[in-house]
C-alpha cells in the first residue's frame, strides 16, 4: 500500500511539473500553479521528495494495530456514516476532475485533420485558429453550433456542463451608467453610486469591447483595460477616485485610432435568470447574472475543498503542537500560554475577519489570505483537547520508559504521546470541515468573503434570496449545502462513535 502510494505521489508530481513546463493545465494539479508558479513548483518538489523518502524507507504496507483495525470495522458497520463517507469521496473525486466536467473550453477539437486540447492547455486559441474572423478567445459553444450546421469533418467535444463557474453568461441586458451632478456614476434609474464593472463597445462593431472599466462608489478606480477593434489588448490605465493616474499603451497599438474611436456609453451588463434548461445545458438554471448554477455550485465546492485543506493543515498543525507542549511541559509555559489563549479567545472572531477583509482590496482577497485570517483563531479549541490528552498520557508507564531510554521531549511528544491521543482529534476533523464550509458561505453571503472571480455558495444564496421569484436559485444552493453538510455530519457521528475509547459503546 505504501509503495503504491509513494509511486503515485512521485508520478503525479513529475506529471505536474512536466505539464506546467509544456504549457499544459491538468485537472487539480493546475490549482497549485494558479496560486503562484513558484508555489506550484515548491509543492511538486515537496511531494516528489516525500514520495521518494517513503519509497526508499523499505516499508511496503501500513502495520495497523488490532485496536485500530477494530475501530475501522466499527466505522464500516455504521451504514449511514460509511455510505456518507463513500458519497463524499465520490464528490471529491468529481471535483478533482475539474475542467473535464465543467468549463467553457472544449476538451478536444478536430479542425482540418489537426487535434487541439484547449481545456488542458494554458494557451488561449483565438477564433481565427478555427476559421472564425474574431481574434479574441474562441467561443467553443458557438463554434460547435456552426460546425453542426455545416455538417463537415470538423468537430469538438465540450464538457458535460459547458459553462465556467463565474463570469460566463450567454443572454444579457445592458443598462447605461449616468453621471449625476456630484460627479458620481449611477445605474440608470438607481439611487446608489455604482460599484462594479462597466463596458464600452465600438459603435461600428457592437459586439467588440472597447474598454473594461472598474468603479468604486460611483467613481472610476483601479485598473481599466482597453482593446482594439480587432480584439487585441491596446492600453492599461490606473485610476484612483475618478482621476487617471497612469496610462500604458501596448507596442504596435494605433493610439490615435483607439482614442478617437466612436464608442457606446458606459454600460453595465445584466443577465436574466433562466430556469433549468436541457437545450442550453443549464441543468439547474442560471442566476441573476446569467451564470450557470450547477457550474457555480461545482466551483464553490472546489473552493471549499481548497479552503478546508489549508484550514485543517494550519489549524491542526498549530493546535496539536501548542496543546502537546502545554500538556507535556506544564508549569509556567502552560500558565502563560493559557492566559494568552484566553485573551485571543475573547476577541470577536467574525468582526475581526470582516474588518480585515473590508480593508483589503478585492484583488488581494484570496483563499489563502481569508483562511489564514480564520486560522489565527481556529487553533484555540484544538489546544484544549490536546492539552488534556497530553496531561493524561504523559503519566503513563510508556512515557516514563521512553525517558529512561534517553528519548527527548520532541520524540516523546510526537512519536509516542501524539499517536495515542490522536483519536480524540480524528473525531473533530469532519466538524472542522463543516465549520470552514459554513464560515466561507456566511462571509460571502454578507459580502465580506472572496471576490467575484471566485465561485461562491454564499453569493449564490444571497442572489437567490434577493430573487425569490426565481426559486430555482435559492433551492439549488440550499439543497447542495444541506446535502454536503448532512454527509459531513453523518461521517462525523460515525467517526466519533467508532473512535470512542469506551469499549462497549454501540451506535444506535
Amino acid at each position: 500500500m505504501l509503495r503504491k502510494l509513494s509511486i503515485t505521489v512521485i508520478l503525479l508530481s513529475v506529471l505536474g511539473v512536466v505539464s506546467q513546463v509544456m504549457g499544459g493545465a491538468l485537472p487539480s494539479l493546475r490549482w497549485f500553479f494558479e496560486v503562484n508558479e513558484i508555489f506550484g513548483y515548491a509543492v511538486m518538489a515537496l511531494a516528489f521528495a516525500g514520495g521518494l523518502i517513503l519509497l526508499c524507507s523499505g516499508k511496503v504496507d501500513v502495520e495497523w494495530k488490532p485496536m485500530t483495525l477494530r475501530k475501522f470495522q466499527r466505522f464500516r458497520s455504521m451504514r449511514r456514516g460509511y455510505v456518507s463517507f463513500l458519497l463524499l469521496i465520490l464528490l471529491v473525486v468529481l471535483a478533482m476532475l475539474d475542467q473535464t466536467l465543467v468549463g467553457k473550453r472544449a476538451l478536444i477539437v478536430k479542425y482540418e485533420g489537426d487535434f487541439y486540447f484547449p481545456a488542458f492547455s494554458q494557451k488561449q486559441y483565438p477564433g481565427d485558429t478555427f476559421g472564425l474572423s474574431d481574434k479574441s478567445e474562441t467561443d467553443y459553444r458557438t463554434l460547435k453550433l456552426e460546425w453542426k450546421k455545416e455538417s463537415g469533418d470538423n468537430w469538438l467535444l465540450m464538457p458535460i456542463v459547458p459553462w465556467d463557474p463565474v463570469l460566463d453568461s450567454q443572454d444579457l441586458l445592458r443598462k447605461s451608467l449616468v453621471l449625476d451632478e456630484e460627479g458620481v456614476y449611477k445605474i440608470e434609474g438607481a439611487n446608489k453610486p455604482y460599484s462594479g464593472i462597466a463596458y464600452t463597445y465600438y459603435q461600428e462593431k457592437p459586439s467588440q469591447v472597447h474598454s473594461v472599466i472598474k468603479f468604486r462608489k460611483g467613481k472610476q478606480s483601479l485598473r481599466t483595460e482597453g482593446f482594439s477593434i480587432a480584439g487585441e489588448r491596446a492600453v492599461v490605465q490606473e485610476w484612483k477616485d475618478g482621476q487617471k493616474v497612469e496610462e500604458t499603451f501596448y507596442d504596435g497599438v494605433d493610439q490615435e485610432a483607439y482614442t478617437q474611436a466612436k464608442v457606446t456609453p458606459m454600460e453595465k451588463t445584466l443577465y436574466p435568470a433562466l430556469p433549468p434548461s436541457l437545450e442550453h445545458k443549464h441543468y439547474l438554471g442560471t442566476n441573476s447574472q446569467g451564470w450557470d448554477i450547477l457550474a457555480t455550485l461545482f466551483g464553490g465546492f472546489q473552493v471549499v475543498l481548497k479552503a478546508a485543506t489549508i484550514y485543517l493543515t494550519m489549524s491542526y498543525a498549530i493546535g496539536l503542537t501548542m496543546g502537546c507542549l502545554m500538556g507535556y511541559l506544564g508549569g509556567k509555559f502552560d500558565m502563560i500560554t493559557q492566559r494568552l489563549i484566553e485573551i485571543l479567545a475573547n476577541i470577536p472572531f467574525l468582526f475581526v475577519v470582516m474588518i480585515i477583509n473590508n480593508r483589503l482590496e478585492p484583488e488581494n482577497r484570496t483563499i489563502a489570505v481569508i483562511v489564514g485570517i480564520m486560522c489565527i483563531f481556529s487553533w484555540i479549541g484544538m489546544t484544549y483537547y490536546m492539552r488534556t490528552a497530553t496531561y493524561r498520557e504523559k503519566s503513563r508507564d510508556y512515557v516514563a520508559a521512553s525517558r529512561l531510554l534517553g528519548a527527548g521531549a520532541p520524540r516523546i511528544i510526537f512519536m509516542h504521546i501524539l499517536p495515542n491521543a490522536i483519536s480524540t482529534i480524528v473525531t473533530l476533523i469532519p466538524f472542522s470541515f463543516a465549520a470552514i464550509a459554513t464560515s466561507l458561505t456566511a462571509l460571502d453571503f454578507i459580502g465580506f468573503g472572496l471576490p467575484e472571480h471566485y465561485p461562491s455558495w454564499g453569493r449564490t444564496l444571497g442572489d437567490g434570496v434577493d430573487n425569490l421569484d426565481d426559486p430555482w436559485i435559492v433551492s439549488s444552493v440550499f439543497g447542495c449545502m444541506v446535502i454536503i453538510l448532512l454527509l459531513i455530519t453523518f461521517i462525523g457521528e460515525a467517526i466519533r462513535e467508532a473512535f470512542d475509547p469506551k469499549k462497549f459503546t454501540f451506535y444506535k
